[in-house]
């Protein structure tokens, strides 16, 4: 790369629809990071589909992440974001941005196109079955037409002008309408020989994907391929050659044509480019599916079956194990651990666990906004204590917030050059995002879906754990607090009362108990009614606590009784109480006075008193200040 700025802020957006050309895709870009230490490049990417369903809506929420006025420059793998409202909403921020871009594989206001002809390629591949395989009767597979996306179009065109170019009958040439799954080729071949037609001499596949579905159908009803009728496919993806028969097709080289695609796009940042469209090559792959030999195939398959089935055993063991320590978690610390111990199956050194913040402050759903935003203002990151992401999963970690536009927090982003976003969600609600500093080995075989999905349930499951925590400590809060005053009641006692004087005499060797009555309180409720009653109560209540130390424990005992379980060198307390109640009366305004018998009992641990000995004996000498108090009215 010649003279240009000094750093360059990419944001590439893509879908993982079609897996293994993403793959591929970001192997391409990762390379190309590699090779110029410049370059930044930052990679939203999710698993959404064509449905436009609320699943999928949760995961193109991803691409409302960054701030495209952030970044020098745009790439979008417009060919897989097959939903034209996504890629639409794409188009007009680039636009509003007014950065340089560039689309691959589908043309995008704003943006330079590079792209295969995938016109020419059709047509390429189907003159070849029909010239060397002398094929006349031929059905042709279509990819979805209805999104937008023009590649199913050209495809189709370049299939049209094969058909036209050898005078192919229009009697005998049958188009039918498809989605470039793989299911779309096992239903026509169900369809085709549930309905008894006759076999063409081929069929036309406009990807690779429908081509293994139809052609595996086909074989399971013993059809023989390409004896009985040839299937060709296009993309040439890995699976194609493994495949049996290996299957036909044409494609491009997909890391080259993104390492192009960059290449392109810096150049338009430096502004030493302007070209609006480049069209990258494309090679025919005739195989067996065909009729044509293949060469230097069995090793091929062999070398590959192998590293698929060693790679497969060490990812369903490493998922077991994970699954395992990841349902286990009873709290996000837990759960970020997990995460970061078992990092070796996201294929990458660093994981970044990014949580909005709605979500990550308020377990409870009806505590969320009301209108959901995918993200919230700021984010939560775990990182490990030591200052670094990730690690072995042996270290503590801490959580620390950011603002949702940073991505990461600053000096992450410095530090990661190649960084790939994915959102985080479950069902319809958005936890927030994965950050991840590589690309996933399970993502060729779409098995990093089933790794999102399992952390984005064992995630929810941790928040139901602590909701349910959350209850249970509300439930057991009522439990042992008197509804009126907030004090702890007689179960409060049993358990806090009692824990409190253990501990004082332990620590300060001993303890003292207050027991306190209020005066004249069925007067009160005589005169003024039950509501002043409770106002008297509640006043009370609030005069004990001002009065009493944070280490000591306030019991409502009953009625208009209460106990204090106090530290041994709170000697006024007594005192303060009575005065306390004094300035109360003075300026509450109130129409009842409020006024205290109290009988105390002081313990040290070594007479062997319990709390329970203490409440008798304060009880007792509370009546006996009671009754001295009625005598001397």
């Amino acid at each position: 790369m010649g003279p240009g700025k000094q750093q360059y802020r990419i944001a590439f957006f893509t879908v993982d629809w079609n897996y293994e050309l993403v793959e591929s895709t970001l192997h391409g870009l990762k390379r190309y990071a590699d090779d110029h230490e410049n370059v930044y490049i930052y990679i939203f990417d999710c698993l959404g589909k064509d449905l436009d369903n609320a699943k999928d809506r949760s995961e193109y929420i991803i691409f409302d992440l960054p701030d495209l006025r952030k970044f020098d420059g745009v790439l979008v793998q417009g060919n897989q974001i097959v939903l034209k409202r996504v890629r639409d909403a794409i188009e007009r921020r680039i636009v509003e941005a007014g950065v340089p871009a560039v689309s691959i594989g589908a043309p995008m206001e704003g943006c330079s196109l590079i792209r295969f002809d995938n016109r020419a390629a059709q047509r390429a591949i189907v003159n070849h079955v029909i010239r060397d395989h002398h094929a006349q009767r031929l059905v042709y597979l279509t990819g979805n037409t209805d999104n937008g996306s023009p590649e199913a179009r050209e495809r189709l065109d370049g299939f049209e002008d094969a058909c036209e170019e050898n005078r192919i009958p229009k009697q005998d040439v049958q188009i039918v309408p498809a989605t470039w799954r793989t299911s779309d080729g096992t239903d026509l071949a169900d369809t085709w020989i549930r309905e008894k037609r006759e076999m063409p001499d081929a069929f036309i596949c406009a990807n690779d994907e429908m081509a293994i579905g139809l052609m595996t159908a086909l074989k399971n009803r013993g059809i023989r391929i390409p004896q009985d009728v040839i299937v060709t496919g296009f993309d040439n993806l890995s699976s194609s050659e493994l495949s049996s028969p290996r299957l036909s097709t044409v494609g491009g080289d997909n890391q080259a044509q993104n390492y192009q695609a960059m290449d392109l796009l810096i150049s338009l940042i430096d502004g030493k480019d302007s070209r609006k469209e480049i069209l990258t090559d494309f090679h025919v792959v005739c195989s067996e599916s065909c009729g044509c030999s293949e060469t230097a195939r069995p090793g091929t398959i062999r070398e590959l079956y192998f590293q698929q089935t060693r790679f497969l055993k060490d990812f369903y063991n490493l998922q077991g194990q994970m699954a395992e320590d990841l349902f286990e978690a009873n709290n996000l610390q837990e759960l970020v651990e997990t995460v970061g111990k078992n990092r070796r199956i996201f294929g990458c050194q660093d994981i970044y666990l990014c949580f909005n913040d709605y979500y990550f402050d308020h377990f409870d759903k009806s505590e969320w906004p009301e209108e959901e935003k995918p993200f919230g203002e700021e984010m939560i990151l775990a990182v490990r204590k030591s200052g670094h992401s990730c690690g072995n999963g042996n270290e503590n970690y801490e959580f620390i917030r950011f603002p949702t536009g940073e991505l990461l927090p600053e000096t992450l982003l410095k530090r990661e050059r190649f960084m790939m976003f994915y959102p985080l969600h479950y069902n319809t609600y958005s936890i927030g995002y994965i950050a991840l500093d590589g690309i996933s080995d399970a993502a060729k075989m779409n098995l990093h879906e089933s790794i999102f999905n399992f952390l984005e349930i064992a995630i929810e499951n941790v928040r139901k754990k602590e909701l349910l925590r959350q209850f249970n400590e509300t439930l057991d809060e009522l439990y042992v607090r008197d509804s009126l005053t907030g004090l702890y009641n007689r179960f409060g006692l049993k358990r806090f009362g009692q824990e409190t004087f253990d501990w004082l005499m332990e620590r300060d060797g001993g303890a003292q108990v207050l027991f306190t009555d209020m005066d004249d309180m069925k007067l009160t409720n005589d005169l003024y009614g039950h509501n002043a009653g409770d106002e008297a109560l509640k006043a009370s209540a609030w005069i004990l606590s001002e009065c009493c130390d944070p280490e000591d424990v306030i019991i409502r005992y009953g009625g208009d009784e209460f106990v204090i379980i106090a530290q041994w060198d709170e000697k006024d307390l007594k005192e303060r109480i009575l005065a306390a109640a004094d300035d109360y009366n003075r300026s509450s305004g109130m129409p009842f006075q409020l006024g205290f018998s109290i009988g105390t009992c002081s313990a040290e641990a070594s007479e062997g008193k319990t709390m329970d000995d203490c409440i008798k004996v304060a009880d007792a000498r509370m009546y006996e200040v009671k009754t001295e108090r009625k005598a001397g009215r």
